[in-house]
């Protein structure tokens, strides 16, 4: 057994975070650290100037740059936010975020080269000291002038420091003792009153209102608060520590600790009850030496050293045992905390019993049964259980027992164990299933008993008495001594079940190596890294009695928090940026003591988590639109503007032309305590809708935007989601080019009108001339067409008039020839003829007698026609004419065929249909159909010619020629069924 005594103040190692100049910081030595009204850190370095720092990069400031001087010695911020650095050398440098602008003996300002102190009062008044020189700067003339005499000779000793109080009393420390001012009235605090020592190194008001003394090695003490006014009896309480320590910087920390920082010692935190805690290497810093200390607003606290760079005490809900044996092994595989004793369980090193002072190892050399332990558990009874590689070992009176094969187990690779509600011990072994050992016998479940595997990995009892077990081939279940196994269930993403718990609701959890499982009772479903998970290598799942589940993986723990329904609500991840610098967890390593601190197993060793210091983050992140590019370069905005935004480099009514619309916006989150976390939100108005979802750009571009104002509207989130109540803005126009002005357009329109004018005036006056020209021509070609036109029409009305003629002549000489002859039939043969001419005659004579040479009047045409064959045929019969003609004209090559088959109808008519009767009807009808189309109904209510006369194939050469006219007229003819005879022609107007 092997016993090492521990130092309890180094039991602990706190979590630092070191920036040092591989980080970007420009000289390891930090002599003074400040936070400005905006949010940045300044760090004065010993020789590498001022740097700014928003928690991830640092921005440096050289002399070649504007500084006084590159040994910065402190630094303050006045009323108008211009911030103020002394340096050893070169005089005093204010900076108001554009330029800089140094005060020394140069400028005759009255300030020495090298300063060691700077304070900005509550008044404005700028407090500046050089060794016993103390110099205020007033706020009504701007000028530095010396301190009082009365008070100048007060100062004896060197000024360390200078601070005002929460009741604007301003206390100034040296290397002779204090000095309070309280309005005009002055006061000397030396060893005379009670001071250890008068060499003074700072002062701190805490929250109480006291007064913590730190001096050069003469220890730490505080004034109270109501000995002030006693100037004749000061109360001094004194702290137990070593008065050999050089006090460098006091504060107070976010949980009201006193913080003290030394430059040989390390740094001290007193609590409210004067409990001190020693921080140093042997617990988590780097160097002992110690310069200046700082707590942020968002309650960080920030160490500045000498030689080792700033260092970030953060989040302090986890702490590490980096120096304590057993308790920084990377195999630690089980965690039992009894009380005020933590015992854990090693994969190779026995197991290790801490109780704040002694480490105690035990392996097989005292009885262990195996030195690979994996897992550790106590019994109502206070035995304390193991399972290791050589059988099942039990713990009680500082003795061991074991149990192995020989005693009914039946592998002595013992992988799991759990306690259950009755006190019952199980067993999960490697190969050799699941045992119960109650009443000190084992009961064996194997393959037989319903188990589908042999290795049994983890076991849990949930709440209803059901003891669940997870082996290498899915999830199996006892309840009423039967073994249930889901192997094949859908929503199991992997069989191997690494650990089991239960939430608040009931509902049953499983860790795999592929994901997370949630068994409602009904079904199984999987959670991964798509629904928040650090990843999806899973080595334990736990609740805590905050209603969590926490999840560890090879990326750090997951913290998955679920409503009152047991649905999840969201899931909080911690790794080294959260203060979880333990990254990969060990299979089932966690535990969960009495005062609700989990501790975790992992490959840094055993981390414990205290829920009560992992507060939220409710500091919004202080959001700073820090350039605008255009066409994705930088620009001098001097050439744009005047004024410029405070602290930026950007003006302000910024007016762009037209073509300078392609815009870059670059901006960035302050958030000290998790700056890898921020998230932003953006929009640019009018432009977009709505805003961008968060992302972790700091970037966006926009490009060929249209003319008008804009404004840039950007928010952030900090790691917990507090988002920034107020987004930060930038504003700017894009001016309208000059062919889009309005007066532009005015005038446009004013030119195009005067051109239209102008145009339209000059095509008036040429058209009048053109139309004139027209005119003539047009008089011109009409009278010569006029003259063609009455020579064509006198010529054609001589050629119808002298057709006309000649077929008179014709037919003249047809009755001439017709006297030689006296046969009846021959004589008709004549008539016929000569009546046939008669038509092609009167056809010509209504062209000549017409106006229009082209086309007849086809009614005109049908009297005249009528007319003159009954005349000639001169019948002992009244006949009556039922002529019905639209009016129509036809041309001559529709008239001819058309007058010709009339003719032929009328003749027939005239001859046979009226034979012995006294009176008869000459029947001709014509309607149009459509443009082309007409149909003729023409005949009589004579005696009739049979049908079939018509129909076959008739000799007479009257239905011989209506049938010819007919194909002429491509037509169709008929003979109707009525009184007489009566034909139906359809025909179509011929057209040349």
């Amino acid at each position: 057994m092997l016993i090492v005594s521990i130092n309890t103040t180094s039991a602990q190692t706190y979590n630092f975070q070191f920036f040092n100049v591989q980080e970007g910081l420009p000289q390891s030595k930090v002599n003074a650290i400040f936070q400005d009204s905006r949010g940045f850190l300044w760090i004065g370095t010993a020789g590498g100037g001022i740097c700014k720092f928003d928690g991830k990069n640092f921005t440096s400031y050289f002399s070649k740059d504007g500084i006084a001087g590159d040994i910065i010695t402190d630094i303050t911020e006045d009323k108008d936010h211009n911030l103020w650095f002394t340096a050893s050398w070169g005089g005093v440098t204010k900076f108001d975020g554009r330029k800089f602008t140094i005060f020394n003996n140069d400028n005759s300002s009255s300030l020495i080269d090298g300063n060691d102190v700077i304070f900005c009062d509550s008044k404005g008044r700028i407090w500046i000291a050089q060794g016993t020189d103390v110099k205020i700067r007033q706020l009504s003339d701007g000028i530095f002038s010396s301190v009082h005499k009365s008070l100048s000779k007060k100062i004896i000793g060197s000024v360390t420091n200078i601070i005002e109080d929460s009741k604007k009393n301003i206390w100034i420390t040296t290397t002779s003792g204090i000095i309070y001012i309280n309005g005009t009235d002055t006061l000397e605090i030396t060893t005379e009153f009670g001071l250890p020592t008068n060499n003074i190194t700072t002062i701190h008001e805490d929250t109480e209102g006291d007064y913590i003394i730190g001096t050069h090695q003469g220890g730490v003490i505080k004034l109270l608060k109501g000995s002030i006014d006693n100037r004749k009896q000061f109360e001094f309480q004194s702290f137990d520590i070593s008065p050999t320590v050089i006090v460098t910087a006091i504060t107070t920390d976010r949980d009201k600790n006193t913080v003290i920082a030394t430059s040989n010692n390390g740094m001290y935190f007193i609590n409210e009850n004067n409990i001190i805690t020693h921080v140093s290497k042997e617990n988590g810093l780097e160097t002992n030496n110690l310069s200046t200390l700082l707590k942020d607003k968002s309650g960080n606290l920030w160490i500045g050293t000498n030689g080792y760079g700033l260092a970030k005490l953060g989040n302090t809900a986890f702490s590490y045992f980096d120096n304590i044996e057993g308790l920084n092994s990377a195999n630690i595989f089980g965690i039992l905390v009894d009380k005020s004793v933590v015992w854990v369980a090693t994969g190779g090193d026995g197991i290790f019993k801490f109780d704040g002072k002694n480490v105690v190892n035990y392996t097989t050399k005292n009885g262990l049964g195996g030195n690979e332990v994996r897992s550790i558990v106590k019994d109502n009874k206070g035995a304390i259980w193991l399972a290791t590689n050589g059988g099942l070992t039990k713990f009680e009176a500082n003795k061991f027992t074991n149990y192995t094969t020989k005693n009914g187990l039946t592998t002595n690779q013992i992988r799991s164990l759990m306690i259950d509600k009755n006190q019952n011990l199980w067993i999960g072994t490697s190969g050799g299933g699941l045992h119960v050992m109650k009443d000190g016998k084992f009961t064996n479940y194997g393959i037989e008993q319903g188990l589908s595997h042999l290795y049994v990995h983890s076991l849990f009892e949930d709440d209803k008495g059901t003891i669940w077990f997870g082996t290498g081939n899915g999830i199996h279940k006892i309840k009423d001594n039967i073994v249930t196994n889901y192997t094949n269930n859908k929503g199991i993403c992997n069989s191997y079940i690494s650990s089991i718990t239960q939430d608040h609701k009931g509902n049953i959890w499983f860790g795999t190596d592929r994901c997370v499982v949630k068994y409602d009772g009904v079904d199984f479903k999987s959670m991964t890294t798509e629904n928040g998970l650090s990843s999806n290598t899973i080595y334990f799942v736990t609740n805590d009695r905050n209603k969590n589940i926490w999840v560890g993986t090879n990326n750090g723990v997951d913290k998955v928090s679920l409503n009152s329904y047991g649905q999840v609500e969201s899931i909080k991840n911690y790794g080294i940026n959260e203060g979880f610098k333990g990254i990969e967890c060990n299979s089932r390593a966690v535990f969960q003591d009495e005062k609700n601190n989990l501790w975790f197993g992992t490959i840094k060793g055993l981390i414990k988590y205290n829920p009560k210091e992992d507060r939220l983050n409710v500091f919004q992140p202080i959001v700073s639109i820090d350039n605008v590019k255009l066409f994705l370069e930088n620009v001098d905005w001097n050439k744009f503007s005047y004024r410029f935004k405070p602290w930026l480099n950007l003006p302000e009514n910024l007016v762009l032309d037209y073509n300078k619309n392609h815009v870059t916006f670059e901006y960035s989150a302050l958030n000290l305590t998790n700056p890898e976390y921020v998230q932003y939100s953006f929009k640019l108005e009018p432009f977009d809708n709505d805003w961008f979802n968060s992302t972790t750009k700091t970037s966006v571009t926009y490009s060929n935007l249209p003319p008008g104002e804009y404004t840039f509207y950007v928010k952030a989130r900090n790691n917990d989601g507090v988002w920034t109540n107020e987004p930060t803005t930038f504003s700017f126009t894009i001016k309208t080019p000059f062919w889009k002005t309005w007066w532009f357009y005015l005038i446009s329109i004013v030119g195009i009108i005067y051109s239209l004018l102008k145009i339209s005036s000059i095509r008036e006056r040429r058209q009048r001339k053109i139309s004139r020209e027209l005119e003539r021509k047009v008089r011109e070609r009409t009278l010569l067409i006029e003259q063609q036109r009455d020579e064509k029409e006198i010529l054609l009305k001589e050629i119808h008039h002298r057709v006309k003629n000649n077929l008179q002549v014709i037919n003249s000489l047809l009755s001439l020839q017709s006297n030689y002859t006296t046969d009846e039939k021959s004589l008709a043969l004549f008539d016929e003829a000569k009546n046939r001419i008669r038509s092609m005659a009167l056809i010509h004579e209504k062209m000549y007698q017409s106006g229009d040479l082209a086309h007849i009047d086809f009614q005109d045409y049908i009297m005249a026609l009528t007319n003159d064959l009954i005349a000639t045929y001169s019948i002992n019969c009244d006949i009556f004419l039922d002529i019905k003609i639209d009016p129509i004209k036809f041309s001559i090559d529709t008239i001819i065929p058309l007058g010709l088959l009339i003719n032929e109808i009328i003749s027939n008519t005239l001859k046979y249909a009226f034979v012995n009767r006294n009176k008869g009807v000459i029947k001709i009808h014509l309607t149009k159909l459509d443009d082309n189309k007409f149909v003729l109904i023409a005949g009589d209510n004579g005696v009739g010619m049979p049908k079939a006369i018509f129909d076959g194939e008739s000799t007479s050469l009257g239905v011989e020629l209506i049938k010819i006219f007919t194909e002429q007229l491509d037509g169709e003819i008929k003979q109707l069924e009525t009184e007489g005879t009566v034909y139906e022609l359809i025909f179509t107007k011929i057209v040349v």
